[in-house]
């Protein structure tokens, strides 16, 4: 099975979001789940020529994160390319895992529609890491975050390692799983 663990970095919280980071990683249950990983910084400007919202308080949330997260804000890649990138990274893809999909996916798939690309999985491939996270007694607590916390690629890595975590858990506890 062929999971995808998604992550991105906005300028909003809205559907419309201005998308400034996209951090993607497949995963699978295994001991050592990350098995390849893509990380895309997008253009501000991209994203406003594309009618995609900044929203002044996200902005002045983002000054207060450290530097190692704010450096995301410089620019990058067009939204369109880094659309298609990350629908590349996901072709063939059973499952899309998001922290929440009610975010990350809404958001991208809004983003694919002002780029009229196809989204890259479907509605029920959307996996939500928050619910199992709720509901799992073999959610892995103790697990600290590795990397810097909203760097879409390290939160995206710590996402899928602890979902990691769980399913394996689940899997050699009661025969559970995805």
């Amino acid at each position: 099975m062929t999971r995808v663990m998604v992550d991105i970095e906005t300028l909003a919280t809205t559907p419309d979001a201005a998308i400034v980071s996209i951090g993607a990683v497949t995963f699978s249950a295994t001991a050592d789940p990350i098995d390849e990983a893509l990380h895309i910084s997008v253009s501000r400007e991209s994203c406003r020529e594309h009618g995609r919202r900044v929203d002044p308080d996200t902005l002045e949330w983002w000054q207060d994160q450290p530097a190692e997260a704010r450096h995301i804000l410089q620019g990058g890649r067009p939204l369109h390319a880094a659309l298609e990138a990350l629908a590349g990274f996901c072709d063939g893809v059973d499952g899309v895992w998001a922290n929440s999909p009610a975010f990350d996916c809404v958001i991208l798939e809004s983003a694919y529609r002002d780029v009229r690309i196809a989204p890259p999985w479907e509605f029920h491939q959307r996996r939500d890491v928050r619910t199992l996270r709720n509901h799992s007694p073999a959610w892995p607590d103790d697990r600290d975050h590795e990397g810097v916390q909203h760097d879409a690629l390290d939160d995206a890595r710590h996402q899928a390692r602890c979902v990691a975590a769980c399913l394996r858990r689940q899997r050699d506890g009661d025969g559970g799983g995805d």
